[in-house]
């Protein structure tokens, strides 16, 4: 499956709350800077945008890191602050460069093989390994500060891997003096609270970090704090430090891991208590979920999954957690989705686009109801729509892309049958789901929310305990608009299921756990039925449930959120493939029996059930079964039904005007397209 592109207004906002913090206001002075954690499920951008800001900041000192591939290569924090200080030193246009002699002398120090038994010849060793390096020409360059500060320290350190990037590190930095070199361990030291003289001092971080995980622990603080006084010391008081214009860029992909625990916690606790200091470094870390115990206590809520917290205004702002600023990576908006199928449509050969006015808005609209934004769905859908062959009706394609081969991943070469388009989706969106949720999910996703489903014992029927429990705490991701309408495919495509893993099993088992325990989740029983009702294609029992309720019999804003809710039941597809929306409605219609007010009541259900909604729909953020209607033939005839409901005997004043209004509504709508 392709990479979704990014450089969307959603990246393009986030790169300018970056920008208030990355350029300095005053050269040579250090301000508070935020450690940012973009948070977001599998498939919602989290690489792509950090590779825009990677692009962005490639002028400013920058280094980006892949946490979740460091770990599975066996790297540690020891490796990811080698390559942190590796990236950070590389030479930028009109930035001075970056040395790291302290760090760099650290590393040397735990590197050498010394003797561990003998102190004395161990002080011996070391001193040896300093004049080696010396002699090898290694820079080790005038020494500043050297882990001035470092009172504490943690530790775990690999061996093999330092002896092939500790040349590039040293080759920036020559020793000029070896009397001067002294004196800067001796003040490091001093600093620990260990005035030994020499190498003595770094004999006892070797040994710490020969020792057990607790003293390498240690050792990983004394690093982290050598490389930060190296950075401190190269803003605030080294040679032309008032010159440096720009702090430092960190990216941190996949910090939801053990190494990027360890990592986030070495950066976050180096700021933390009185006299810790600033440090130069704008840290821009990803995750699935929040690290909770790196949040702490004090800081406002972590933004639940689903919510908008970090975006004010349409601007991005993380909001503070604890010890970081924590936005969530919102879904893409219409206007983003237009522009990205604008790109699409312009890139075909005239004779391939859409025969419609306004194609890339019409067609952002048709992909935007069918993902909500959800960025891995919404660029497999807009690359699957380009696949066709050329003579393809774009209505076939809207309906068919789920079911076409995936683009191959790359680096793979499977011997098998390549996945569909919307296996390779799902297997993004539940990538955090273990294989047995996976198998249940499509049952879940009949009904309307999570809590519904969970609610249903008639649902689980033939599924485990340890599968419930799982979908108590996992299963929400089954209910976006996107993954659900794939899952709802499954669904209806498995002709063989049994029970209430079929289409209307899973349907039936829903109303009736809404009958069995009224209220439990939090839905009027009555309304969850006839939802249900309509899913399994019973349009005559929806309706008469919305007659009994017609105003007077309830209030007309409740009726028309009853209406809305009941238009938001999935729809099987239809036999044969794709069918012109008027068709499919006036079969669905036909002649319905009963009084006008439940003639229209029938028509008006059932085109609301077929065609998207507008954005003041009761229920417009809910999934609604995409592609019925592609060129919006209904509105017409919704409007139509709403002027017949206001002429309707005995409907009150009040019900009058707000049916009045909704058919204005649709007229407008039906004259100028909801795209």
């Amino acid at each position: 499956m392709p990479e979704w592109p990014g450089r969307s207004a959603r990246d393009r906002r986030i790169l300018t709350y970056l920008g208030t913090h990355l350029v300095l206001d005053r050269p040579g002075v250090l301000v508070p800077l935020p450690a940012v954690l973009l948070l977001g499920p599998r498939g919602s951008g989290k690489t792509t945008t950090l590779a825009v800001v990677e692009e962005w900041a490639r002028a400013h000192p920058f280094a980006g890191l892949d946490l979740e591939a460091m770990r599975r290569s066996g790297a540690t924090v020891f490796d990811a602050l080698v390559e942190l200080a590796f990236q950070l030193q590389e030479g930028k246009e009109g930035f001075r460069p970056l040395h790291f002699p302290s760090f760099t002398l650290l590393l040397m120090a735990l590197r050498a093989a010394v003797t561990t038994e003998d102190r004395d010849r161990a002080i011996r060793e070391m001193g040896g390994v300093l004049a080696s390096a010396t002699r090898q020409g290694y820079d080790l360059e005038s020494l500043e500060p050297f882990i001035e500060g470092v009172a504490t320290a943690i530790g775990g350190l690999p061996v093999g891997w330092i002896a092939q990037i500790l040349p590039g590190i040293r080759a920036a930095q020559r020793l000029r003096a070896r009397v001067r070199l002294n004196k800067r361990i001796d003040r490091a030291a001093a600093a620990v609270g260990a005035p030994r003289a020499g190498a003595g001092f770094l004999v006892g971080a070797n040994r710490l970090f020969h020792g057990n995980p607790v003293q390498r622990r240690r050792v990983e603080r004394m690093l982290y704090a050598a490389f930060r006084a190296d950075l401190v010391a190269a803003y605030t008081h080294r040679h032309n430090h008032d010159r440096r214009t720009s702090a430092c860029l960190v990216t941190l992909d996949n910090v939801d891991t053990e190494l990027g625990d360890a990592l986030l916690e070495l950066v976050l606790g180096a700021r933390d208590g009185p006299g810790a200091g600033l440090d130069p470094l704008l840290v821009v870390a990803a995750a699935r979920r929040p690290p909770g115990e790196l949040i702490g206590a004090g800081g406002g809520p972590v933004p639940a999954s689903g919510d908008t917290a970090g975006w004010t205004g349409g601007a991005f702002a993380p909001v503070p957690a604890g010890r970081l600023h924590v936005g969530r990576l919102r879904d893409l908006d219409a206007g983003e989705v237009e522009a990205h199928a604008k790109r699409l449509i312009r890139a075909l050969p005239d004779e391939d686009q859409p025969s419609v006015a306004r194609a890339s808005a019409w067609l952002g609209w048709n992909v935007y109801t069918a993902t909500r934004g959800q960025p891995a769905a919404t660029g497999a859908l807009l690359d699957a729509l380009a696949r066709f062959p050329a003579a393809t009706p774009w209505e076939e394609r809207l309906e068919r892309w789920p079911e076409i081969p995936a683009r191959p991943a790359p680096g793979r070469d499977d011997d098998g049958a390549p996945p569909t388009v919307a296996e390779a989706v799902l297997d993004v969106l539940l990538a955090d789901c273990d294989t047995g949720l996976r198998r249940v999910l499509p049952r879940a996703a009949a009904a309307a929310s999570h809590v519904q489903a969970g609610a249903a014992p008639g649902l689980w029927q033939g599924v485990s305990g340890v599968q419930q429990r799982a979908f108590a705490t996992g299963g929400e991701v089954a209910f976006h608009p996107a993954a659900r309408y794939l899952l709802l495919r499954r669904l209806d495509a498995d002709t063989h299921a049994q029970q209430a893993a079929s289409w209307d099993g899973a349907h039936a088992a829903l109303a009736a756990a809404a009958l069995d325990d009224e209220g439990a989740a939090g839905e009027d029983a009555g309304r969850v039925v006839a939802y249900h009702d309509l899913a399994r294609g019973d349009l005559a029992a929806a309706a008469d449930y919305l007659r009994g309720r017609l105003p007077p019999a309830s209030p007309v804003e409740t009726w028309c959120r009853d209406l809305s809710y009941l238009q938001r039941a999935p729809a099987r597809r239809p036999a044969g493939g794709p069918e012109p929306a008027q068709e499919r409605y006036e079969r669905l219609v036909g002649d319905p029996p009963g009084d006008g007010a439940r003639r229209a009541i029938v028509r008006l259900l059932a085109a609301g059930w077929i065609t998207a909604h507008p954005g003041t729909d009761p229920y417009a953020r809910w999934y609604e079964d995409p592609f019925g209607d592609p060129y919006a033939e209904l509105y017409d005839d919704i409007a139509h039904e709403f002027r017949n409901l206001h002429d309707v005997r005995g409907i009150g004043g009040a019900a009058r005007a707000v049916f009045a209004a909704r058919a204005r509504e649709y007229d407008e709508l039906s004259r100028g397209k909801p795209w």
